[in-house]
């Protein structure tokens, strides 16, 4: 027994020793002559700035009444009035998305003799506006045709992914560059890339915020509600890259 259990621990013992080695051999970062690899970290964040080509605007409509489905009827008018008035506007179809249909109720005059439930139903749509002029009249139109909620205006651009490529390979210039800096002062030399990550991305869009009764004023009004779109959109990226040096 005492034999066997010698020559057990024996094989447990070299299979440990094994997989040590596979191990060791999976993580070794040697060079082909033997000789560690030796490296720089840098990491580098680039900036780029775009005119923004479209704006995103909320839209909701809610009805009420003692009956659900009178309200919900209701609803569907209300907001099939708003639809057309966008159509009207010019926006297409494609460009308008549901974004919430609900039905709650709601305790009218709470602890009081005149104390009822209604049903309120609502709907909200986003809209994208693809001329950056036509904004406010396109919110104007949606207001006057019964939509009782404007949930801002937010800009950016139809194609995100040209800036942001752009906005890494910039990224990744700046890390080279700092990599030559640090290995020339060191009397080293670059010689090419170990890893390199992406570490963060800041979306280039806008959000901007409006007071509901001035939304509503202005569509009343005669004059139309003014909406300004920024000059440029910013995409920050930041990377962070290992080089091998000599």
């Amino acid at each position: 027994m005492r034999r066997t259990g010698i020559i057990v621990a024996g094989i447990v013992a070299l299979a440990l020793i094994a997989a040590f080695t596979v191990n060791a051999m999976a993580q070794d970062t040697s060079t082909t002559d033997g000789k560690p690899v030796r490296t720089i970290s840098v990491s580098s964040t680039a900036t780029v700035k775009a005119t923004p080509d479209e704006a995103v605007v909320g839209f909701g409509v809610s009805s009420q009444n003692a009956d659900s489905a009178a309200a919900f009827a209701q609803n569907a008018k209300d907001m099939q009035a708003v639809l057309d008035a966008l159509d009207a506007s010019g926006i297409a179809e494609k460009d308008i998305q549901t974004l919430n249909v609900s039905l709650s109720q709601r305790t009218i005059d709470r602890g009081k003799p005149t104390q009822h439930t209604v049903f309120v139903a609502s709907n909200s749509i986003e809209v994208t506006i693809h001329d950056l002029t036509a904004i406010g009249t396109t919110i104007d139109a949606a207001v006057a045709a019964g939509a009782d909620s404007v949930k801002g205006v937010r800009f950016q651009l139809s194609d995100p992914d040209t800036i942001r490529t752009d906005a890494l390979t910039q990224a990744v210039e700046g890390a080279r560059e700092k990599a030559d800096a640090l290995a020339a002062a060191a009397g080293e030399q670059v010689v090419s890339v170990v890893t390199i990550d992406e570490n963060s991305y800041r979306q280039p869009d806008y959000a901007l915020g409006y007071d509901q009764k001035a939304l509503m004023y202005a569509a009343a009004a005669p004059a139309l509600t003014p909406i300004v779109a920024p000059d440029s959109l910013e995409a920050s990226v930041t990377v962070s890259v290992v080089w091998e040096i000599t």
